[in-house]
C-alpha cells in the first residue's frame, strides 16, 4: 500500500517544485557561500617552545602537580635525616656508598618479627 502512495506522489505534477522556486533557492545558497580571499589568508601565530611543552604536559593541572612533586623531592633531599642517609646527601653522589635498611634505628623492623 505504501509503494502505491509513493508512486502516486512521484507522478503527481502538483508536488514537483517549480523552476523559479529552485532558481531562487540556488541563488540564495550561492549568496551565502563563504568566499576565500587569498590575500587575506591568516596564519595561526606560532606557539613558543614553552607553550608547546606546557600544552603537551596537559596544561596547568599537570604542570602544578609536577612542580609540587619536584619541590617535595628537593625538600626531602635536603632535609633527609641521618636515619635515611647516614653519610648525608653526599652519600647519594658517591658511587662507592651503599645504603641498607639495617642503618635505620630501633622500631623499624617493618613487621619482620622472627
Amino acid at each position: 500500500m505504501l509503494d502505491a502512495l509513493f508512486e502516486a506522489a512521484r507522478t503527481d505534477d502538483r508536488a514537483a517544485a517549480r523552476p523559479d522556486l529552485l532558481a531562487r533557492v540556488l541563488a540564495d545558497a550561492e549568496a551565502l557561500q563563504p568566499t576565500l580571499d587569498p590575500l587575506k589568508r591568516r596564519d595561526k601565530p606560532r606557539k613558543s617552545v614553552f607553550a608547546q611543552l606546557f600544552g603537551a604536559l596537559g596544561g596547568w593541572p599537570s604542570v602544578t602537580g609536577l612542580a609540587a612533586a619536584t619541590v617535595a623531592g628537593v625538600w626531602v633531599g635536603f632535609v633527609a635525616t641521618p636515619e635515611l642517609l647516614p653519610n648525608g646527601v653526599a652519600s647519594l653522589i658517591g658511587a662507592d656508598t651503599e645504603i641498607y635498611l639495617a642503618y635505620l634505628e630501633g622500631g623499624s623492623n617493618y613487621g619482620l618479627e622472627e
